[in-house]
């Protein structure tokens, strides 16, 4: 393969194809990348991307006659202009069609870029002191990810930054939905570099975040909050001492807020709510995106004012109110959590969304012991998934007969209806990958005899898991399930020291520190 260093001039208007198989058009530069000058004494902060010049180029190959293929690259000198956001990442260039016009070699005319890498390249001359842009790593460090919509990490092992010049393959791997965000930050040598750098990519230059919100007093069930785009408003119960924020849909978050008694701590949790000082305050706690600043939610905590011991009801916690205006000037009250045989047929009007009224309830609300929006759940027997929250048989959109373990249809759970004499149903989305059914949208039964969660919330009697997954399960060093340690093949059986929550979901610790998934799909509590 020959290498070309030289850069085809290429002009505005190039037609691109993202890896999605989209049209785009960028604005290419003329003549290859020329360091700006700087000044010997400045500090530059890369994160300020227009006084670094961030540049991209996309590498690839043409065919060529006499070298079978020649790689040569795509610059676009205008990136660091554009706006490039988590939610709204530039397109991950596939391919782009040379001709007469956008090459100064008249044989590329017709030969078509196939797109295999990207490189970050930053055209302020003071990144590279000692003038000549290679290594990177002499002044840089580059890092690129990949993560879903929930926030969570994607591995990929697809994704390799050259150690050269940080150009990044690998990148046509890049999952449907997913986002590549790379995070560039200067190397300790460089003292005259500060800040971090992220730039986001996509197959179509799209990413929607799935953004919910859920708490839980005392370790209690959770409780889902229904409207995530304005700051919600949280009523501790009497004797309260602990309250777990959760979320889903942020990457890498961070957590603040609180005060000198009421702290919170890197996953959540606020501790502290039970000091008699904090009585009839109300305190304010965010988390912001570590990957985009520009992306939080407040919640604000009310601890109510101190008065004659309460003993909760609820067996647990999780009774906390939290008040989310009504958007139909009225306010719904119905909260019951009954619920049908999945199969059967109910005759009456749709089901209706609830809505939290506006006043703290008197009693517990069912809603609290309801799985927050985003968590994954399963059906141990058969079911269907309807249109709407009535279940009439003309309303049937699938059916998901009864399936072994390893096998049970899941969902996300997307939200939550009542039907007109107050039976629960989950609104939910197919997450059955490969299957027809994937992704459809509609209505099951919240029966929990037919419907349960995907990922354990206790701890095993004999303190032992088996693994039932056919191609075994991986252990981790971290519980965020990064840092691989091990591999377990089925029908190991595991020693469990304690369990962990993570996001909506959990994860095992093992007696040897390392963490495995709690999906019941994968492993099974006791020896088997």
């Amino acid at each position: 393969m020959k290498k070309s260093k030289i850069l085809p001039f290429l002009y505005a208007g190039l037609l691109a194809f993202t890896t999605a198989g989209i049209a785009v058009t960028i604005t290419p530069i003329v003549g290859g990348p020329v360091p700006t000058a700087y000044a010997a004494e400045a500090t530059l902060n890369i994160g300020d991307k227009a006084a670094t010049q961030w540049w991209l180029q996309f590498w690839g190959t043409i065919p060529d006659a006499e070298n079978g293929t020649l790689m040569t690259d795509y610059v676009d000198s205008n990136f660091y202009n554009k706006t490039n956001s988590l939610t709204q990442p530039a397109p991950i260039i596939k391919s782009v069609q040379l001709t007469t016009d956008n090459t100064d070699s008249p044989e590329y005319a017709g030969k078509t870029l196939t797109v295999d890498s990207l490189l970050l390249y930053p055209s302020n001359g003071q990144v590279f002191k000692n003038g000549t842009i290679y290594p990177y790593t002499d002044a840089i460090t580059t890092q690129a990810k990949e993560y879903d919509p929930n926030g969570e990490f994607v591995s990929n092992n697809n994704l390799q930054i050259d150690p050269k010049d940080s150009s990044i393959s690998g990148i046509s791997t890049l999952k449907s939905g997913d986002v590549l965000v790379v995070k560039i930050t200067p190397v300790a040598s460089r003292t005259d570099l500060t800040g971090t750098y992220y730039a986001f990519f996509s197959n179509d230059g799209k990413y929607t975040p799935n953004f919910s919100y859920s708490y839980a007093f005392d370790a209690g069930n959770p409780t889902a909050i229904t409207d995530s785009t304005t700051t919600s408003s949280i009523t501790a119960p009497s004797g309260a001492k602990t309250l777990q924020l959760n979320q889903t849909g942020y990457i890498e978050p961070t957590w603040a807020g609180g005060d000198a008694n009421v702290k919170i701590d890197s996953t959540g949790k606020i501790t502290g709510l039970d000091n008699a000082a904090e009585a009839g305050k109300t305190l304010s706690f965010t988390v912001t995106s570590g990957v985009d600043q520009t992306i939080t939610h407040t919640f604000n905590v009310k601890i109510p004012a101190k008065t004659s011991p309460v003993t909760p009801n609820n067996g647990g916690g999780g009774s906390g109110t939290i008040v989310v205006p009504s958007t139909n000037g009225s306010n719904s009250t119905n909260a019951n959590s009954s619920s049908s045989n999945s199969s059967s047929s109910t005759t009456g009007n749709s089901g209706s969304t609830t809505t939290e009224p506006n006043k703290p309830a008197t009693t517990t609300s069912s809603i609290s012991n309801l799985p927050a929006k985003g968590t994954v759940v399963y059906a141990t027997k058969s079911i269907y998934l309807y249109k709407n929250a009535t279940f009439n048989k003309n309303q049937r959109l699938a059916k998901y007969p009864k399936a072994k373990r390893v096998n049970r249809p899941m969902f996300v759970v997307t939200g939550y209806a009542h039907t007109k004499n107050g039976t629960l149903r989950y609104k939910v989305k197919d997450v059955n990958h490969g299957t027809k059914t994937a992704n459809k949208r509609g209505y099951i039964t919240a029966n929990k005899h037919y419907v349960v969660k995907v990922y354990y919330s206790s701890m095993p009697k004999n303190k032992k898991v088996t693994v039932i997954a056919k191609k075994g399960v991986n252990a981790y060093k971290n519980a965020s399930l990064t840092n691989k340690a091990k591999h377990y093949k089925k029908s190991a059986r595991l020693t469990v020291k304690k369990i962990v929550k993570h996001n909506l979901t959990t994860r095992y610790q093992l007696s040897n520190g390392y963490y495995i998934t709690a999906n019941k799909k994968l492993i099974i509590q006791g020896n088997y």
